[in-house]
């Protein structure tokens, strides 16, 4: 354990219950495992107060920080290796003139009721992948409205707009899809509900258009004389400075940032949140590289199995190593279930790279870093990821400062073998989310 005391805040002054995630453009479109706002808010506002700090994100997502950081006055960068979280990240952190994005939603609405009428239905605008079954997840009078939509929307000139618009039609996609929406991993809603299932798919993009217009108009006007920038960028957090050569330099201090806020997946893709999976169906109707965009959950912390196992320099996940292991000759013996040593391993591995990066991307004595992350059981494991993490950081010159818990409900997540799990006085299952906090 750090030998720093660890700070328990109370959890009223962080679960924000009563705030909304979906202010400005954080609601333009759904994401999984989203940081609430509110908490980016506050660790900015804290550990920023000089607008002149550059706050970055090492696994942006879909870009909440970023928007935080703009709305704060603070320039930002932010990393992910998931084409659609950078698309929609771009969009939710630029500011865009409202009243022209009503105009040419007015103009892309008339048309493509007008080739429906007309029975102009452009097939060519279907995805071509052979990874998507079109008939298995659209009904007939869906895709050729949602084939419609994109014809219009990819005639845009203007890139910015057109980005906006593809967003609106991804979510669009989504919903008068056949996919269960409650979910991030994709499953078919049942035979049964299928049968009754006519969504208005006009509508529906008419619908999710007018409330993210609303949203950018608040965003815009917020930021409409600022000169604050946001450099969201595809890239992978094991080769930071790669990516910091596609942003602006000026916004750096001797190629430094100032202050990591950051929520990197709590585990593994494939046993935690499938960020792949449902980025696949809206990223391949968008025209994203497919390559990229069916490899996330690969590419991600932990998607690929180490092929030989060493000393990470963390005594505490070294026991929970030996514990995981010793769980997994028991189980797999009766269950006949993979091996989950490896998985756990090769989390922490990426993760140990990834804070060598980061912490040569802050500026020394000048910087805070903030990780927002959740223990989760394995093989009935407990992996109390925000201990095993301050271990790590300490190669790298991290120091300590205090961890913060949270309580949150309802959180968007596969809860089973995911975040740690408490029971309030209500009998309600909640999540308990750690905010560890450094200096640097």
């Amino acid at each position: 354990m750090n030998s720093l005391t660890t700070t328990m805040v109370k959890s009223q002054d962080w679960t924000f219950l009563d705030k909304s995630t979906q202010e400005y453009t954080h609601g333009f479109h759904l994401y999984p495992a989203r940081m609430h706002p509110e908490i980016a808010r506050k660790l900015i506002a804290r550990y920023a107060k000089d607008r002149k700090k550059v706050v970055f994100d090492p696994f942006m997502g879909s870009g909440g920080v970023l928007v935080e950081a703009l709305l704060h006055g603070n320039n930002a960068i932010g990393i992910d290796l998931n084409p659609f979280a950078v698309l929609l990240s771009r969009v939710k952190t630029t500011p865009l003139d409202p009243k022209k994005l009503s105009r040419i939603y007015e103009k892309v609405i008339s048309k493509a009721k007008k080739d429906y009428k007309n029975k102009d239905f452009h097939p060519e605008m279907a995805p071509q992948s052979k990874s998507l079954d079109l008939k298995f997840w659209y009904r007939p009078d869906v895709l050729r409205k949602l084939q419609i939509l994109k014809f219009h929307i990819f005639k845009s000139s203007n890139k910015e707009e057109r980005s906006f618009f593809k967003i609106c039609f991804s979510l669009a996609s989504r919903k008068a899809s056949n996919q269960r929406n409650g979910m991030y991993k994709i499953y078919r809603i049942g035979s049964e509900e299928l049968k009754n299932f006519e969504p208005d798919t006009f509508q529906i993009f008419e619908d999710i258009c007018k409330k993210n217009i609303k949203k950018m108009d608040d965003f815009h006007t917020i930021l409409k004389d600022s000169n604050n920038m946001a450099y969201p960028v595809f890239g992978n957090t094991a080769n930071i400075a790669d990516a910091f050569k596609r942003a602006d330099k000026k916004i750096f201090e001797g190629g430094k940032v100032h202050l990591v806020v950051t929520s990197p997946p709590y585990g593994d893709h494939r046993t935690t949140v499938a960020y792949g999976q449902f980025s696949k169906h809206p990223g391949l109707w968008l025209e994203l590289p497919e390559e990229e965009l069916l490899g996330v959950d690969r590419t991600g912390l932990g998607g690929t199995k180490k092929t030989k196992t060493e000393s990470l320099g963390s005594p505490l996940l070294e026991k929970i190593l030996d514990d995981v292991k010793n769980n997994d000759i028991f189980i797999t013996k009766e269950t006949r279930k993979p091996c989950r040593t490896k998985d756990v391993y090769a989390y922490f591995c990426d993760i140990d790279e990834c804070l060598a990066q980061i912490a040569k991307s802050l500026k020394k004595g000048k910087s805070h870093c903030c990780f927002v992350v959740a223990n989760r059981t394995v093989r009935r494991v407990k992996i109390p990821t925000d201990d095993i993490i301050i271990e790590l950081g300490k190669k790298y010159g991290f120091k300590h400062v205090e961890t913060i818990y949270r309580t949150i409900a309802n959180k968007a997540i596969a809860l089973k073998n995911s975040p740690e799990n408490i029971t309030n006085n209500s009998g309600e299952t909640m999540t308990r989310e750690s905010i560890v906090v450094w200096k640097y």
